[in-house]
């Protein structure tokens, strides 16, 4: 979703002629783009901010500042005495603001923190909410900014901002597009901090999906990413799948995250029999031990994600699985641990992105549950689910050396092309034609190592 927000926030700015830049020394303003789900993001963040020179101005959106949200009840008397708005929602009228209370309104609204951000970063000059995207160009007029009124455009929801450029690496060769099929969380696991930064579920019709989705057919992308913090409940999120699969011009449709339960059997049925949808499913499941996917509010069981990994399996066409997990939760002993690496064992993913704990406050399991898995053995619990892993990934590797995959190369590294295969798995490789980066490509696996595999 960071990738989707990101290349809508540089389009809004191109196409009111901002110029983006490639390094920092030869911008005017630089953009940060938060993440709030974990605290590591924010520390992150919290130390570039502070490196950023002070003759730069610092705009801040994403969900570090919408985590902190909070209508402030003056400006909301003041300019809107009937609205009971929900806290983070941007209720000022645009007519309403001026240069003497922008601050107020705009960004006092949206953080009350504002100003004591602005002490210690004197070139903050806006916070905004990735929701609000599609106001600033007319925002911005009142700090200052020039905007010609014939490149404000007349779009009413951020869903509506279709992006020029949509990859990771934001090279117009790589024609591989993220697309929200919606935005939100009803999920509340209790370890998440996304319903409260990104709000409840709001879902995109299956039309306007669509209708991006040949924005990028246009213009000669064949890699769509349907994206969702839980992306197949979507209650059309079948419908959606089927008809994108009958734009040919999609040579690869994949999706994330999904959530193991809201899997239909039509859904793996067409993993089995339809070319284009990449044979990669990517299933969340955060821990192996059932007390702890209870006290993470997690709706499933370990026998029953179990049954959906079997399904996976017996599925004629062989599919790579990767997962999410957390370890240290609150209340995770050593044998909740070791079922987790069990899971493993018995899935035989290709991938686990791991995570180690970290309290969000305002989550359940922030307001419940003591954190009280000590930090070196969060740590330690790691390293062992890694050479797990890796042992895992060693096995699953060997068994494409020799083989001949599709590929998409994205970039490159030095002398290294780097991208990725049609099943998800990580390659590099030295021999590669820069005309061909972008492009969809047969590729001999030479050899392996773990995690990653060698063209």
């Amino acid at each position: 979703m960071n990738y989707a927000d990101a290349a809508r926030i540089s389009t809004v700015l191109k196409n009111i002629w901002w110029e983006k830049v490639k390094t920092i020394e030869e911008a005017d303003i630089i953009v940060f783009h938060t993440c709030s789900v974990k605290q590591k993001a924010e520390d992150k963040i919290a130390g570039r901010l502070r490196n950023i020179p002070k003759d730069k101005k610092i705009w801040i959106t994403g969900c570090m500042v919408q985590h902190n949200l909070k209508l402030n009840n003056k400006v909301k008397k003041k300019f809107h005495p009937k609205v009971d708005a929900p806290k983070g929602n941007f209720i000022g009228n645009l007519e309403d603001i001026n240069e003497s209370n922008i601050n107020d309104v705009i960004n006092d609204a949206f953080n009350p923190l504002f100003k004591t951000f602005q002490k210690k970063l004197p070139n903050l000059e806006l916070l905004f909410r990735i929701d609000d995207l599609h106001f600033i160009p007319k925002i911005i007029t009142y700090i200052g900014y020039k905007v010609d009124e014939k490149d404000i455009q007349d779009i009413q929801h951020y869903s509506q901002l279709y992006p020029s450029v949509s990859n990771q690496v934001d090279d117009n060769r790589v024609k591989a597009a993220f697309v929200p099929v919606g935005s939100g969380c009803n999920q509340f696991c209790s370890y998440c901090i996304v319903p409260f930064a990104r709000g409840l579920e709001v879902y995109r019709t299956v039309e306007e999906i669509v209708d991006e989705i040949e924005h990028w057919v246009n213009k000669w992308y064949i890699e769509i990413t349907l994206l969702g913090q839980i992306v197949n409940k979507h209650p059309k999120f079948d419908e959606i799948v089927k008809k994108i699969l009958k734009i040919k011009a999609v040579k690869w449709l994949r999706y994330t995250s999904p959530y193991p339960t809201y899997y239909s059997d039509e859904i793996l049925a067409l993993h089995e029999t339809e070319e284009n949808l990449c044979p990669h499913i990517h299933a969340p499941v955060q821990s192996g031990s059932n007390k702890i996917l209870k006290a993470m509010n997690r709706w499933y069981t370990i026998e029953e994600y179990k049954e959906f990994i079997d399904k996976i399996k017996a599925l004629k066409r062989p599919i790579s699985i990767t997962t999410d997990m957390i370890v240290g939760f609150p209340g995770e002993t050593e044998a909740d641990f070791q079922t987790s690496l069990d899971l493993i064992k018995y899935a035989e993913f290709d991938m686990v992105y791991t995570g180690i704990y970290s309290s969000r406050p305002g989550t359940k399991a922030d307001k419940n549950l003591e954190d009280d898995v000590p930090a070196e053995e969060k740590s330690r619990r790691r390293r062992v689910l890694n050479d797990v892993l890796a042992e895992i990934s060693t096995k699953n590797n060997t068994k494409v050396v020799g083989t001949t995959m599709d590929v998409m190369i994205t970039h490159k590294k030095w002398d290294t092309y780097i991208g990725h295969t049609v099943d998800m798995r990580n390659i590099e490789t030295k021999d590669f034609e820069d005309e061909n980066i972008g492009k969809i490509v047969p590729m001999e696996i030479k050899s392996m190592v773990p995690l990653k595999l060698r063209g």
